[in-house]
């Protein structure tokens, strides 16, 4: 089979987002039995079934707390104009953020996770557009929450000063999302699909959507870069933000013993989210070689993935729960879908009840008229 010894790895190749490629370059060279490469590939996944499963439960899980939660958030700010104020904005940035990352970002994660190839259709702006997206829904949810770190930093510490009004926090929305399209452009500019024709019965290609990046170890750079602007910078701003926020309340009495509590837990689950992630993302690009197998590498990947997801999912609890105005609107939008259901079911109650009175009246009308036939028919014979 001198096709596969055709295929070289290209240097520009990570070993993150292009370990299946990586992996079929290496395999196809010593392979006897082309079946094999075909039965592995033909089915286009990387774990086994059980793993399959348990990933995809434990995400789905995710994905639907997650969602609902940053849902009621956004419906607490739409439904009632008291709510829209300039800093309950910056909340509905990272519940808008948090709910692209959810039900948008999570799932192409767990499409490029699961699959040894790429699904879908071969077109180069979808396999630029799937980095992109998951890239800036997280680079927006870590920019809110600094932002709102910072706001909450001005408006405890410094009173005296004009707050931010509606205009501002739209301008300042408008410059969050503006910066995470240009931390998030090189996902897009850099990635791009690879066919590699293999030429086996029922696999005659296939593709990648892989990362070619202009220089050496560019992967390993932008990760660098990530860990910077995503993770150091926000951490090192919500800690001391926080931290003088605290100071500053301690000293009071009308502060209550549940304020540092939310405080602490806001720093702390942040840090803890994000470090897994990026510490893994950090070790496998500046990698020469492979740092686990594939299933490993998979399993170890998705993990740390869900640590950094768990952040989209707490903080509407953090930020919504734990403030007394959502966990009101929370309330009543919650009262408001179980009267609805509970509404539902009684006119579900009625109805069985109207049919079954119906039924009854029907065959005591029936009982009637035959009744009423036998006796006439008696008189006439």
């Amino acid at each position: 089979m001198p096709y596969y010894n055709e295929m070289t790895p290209d240097s520009s190749m990570n070993l993150t987002l292009n370990g299946s490629a990586r992996w079929l370059i290496e395999a196809s060279r010593e392979i006897e039995n082309p079946n094999n490469l075909l039965e592995k590939f033909s089915l286009n996944r990387k774990v086994d079934d059980p793993t399959q499963a348990l990933l995809l439960t434990f995400y789905g899980i995710l994905v639907v707390i997650g969602g609902v939660g940053n849902a009621l958030v956004v419906i607490s700010v739409v439904r009632k104009p008291v709510m829209r104020t300039a800093r309950n904005m910056f909340i509905v940035n990272l519940a808008v953020s948090d709910a692209l990352v959810c039900c948008v970002g999570t799932p192409l994660t767990l499409m490029e996770l699961l699959t040894k190839h790429w699904p879908l259709p071969r077109w180069p702006s979808l396999c630029k557009a799937c980095g992109a997206i998951q890239a800036i829904s997280i680079f927006v949810s870590t920019i809110s929450i600094t932002a709102i770190a910072l706001d909450r930093y001005q408006l405890i510490v410094y009173p005296t000063r004009p707050g931010l009004q509606t205009m501002g926090a739209l301008i300042t929305m408008f410059f969050i999302w503006a910066t995470a399209f240009a931390l998030a452009s090189p996902l897009y500019i850099f990635r791009t699909i690879k066919t590699h024709t293999v030429g086996l019965i029922g696999i005659d290609s296939l593709h990648f959507c892989i990362e070619e990046w202009p220089i050496e170890k560019g992967r390993a750079i932008y990760s660098l870069f990530s860990l910077i602007f995503q993770y150091l910078l926000p951490v090192l701003v919500v800690v001391i933000a926080h931290v003088q926020i605290h100071r500053r309340l301690r000293g009071r009495r009308r502060t209550t013993r549940k304020t540092p509590a939310i405080l602490i837990a806001i720093a702390v689950t942040y840090v803890i989210s994000w470090l897994p992630l990026n510490v893994f993302n950090l070790v496998a690009d500046f990698s020469t070689e492979a740092i686990l197998d594939e299933k490993t590498l998979t399993i170890t990947y998705a993990i740390c993935h869900m640590f950094g997801m768990s952040s989209a999912v707490s903080n509407p609890l953090l930020y919504g729960w734990l403030n007394d105005n959502f966990r009101k609107e929370f309330e009543e939008i919650l009262c408001c879908c179980r009267k609805k259901g509970h509404i539902k079911q009684n006119l579900r109650i009625k109805s069985r009840k109207m049919d079954t009175e119906l039924t009854a009246l029907a065959q005591l009308e029936h009982t009637v008229t035959a009744n009423t036939k036998t006796s006439q028919c008696s008189q006439i014979f």
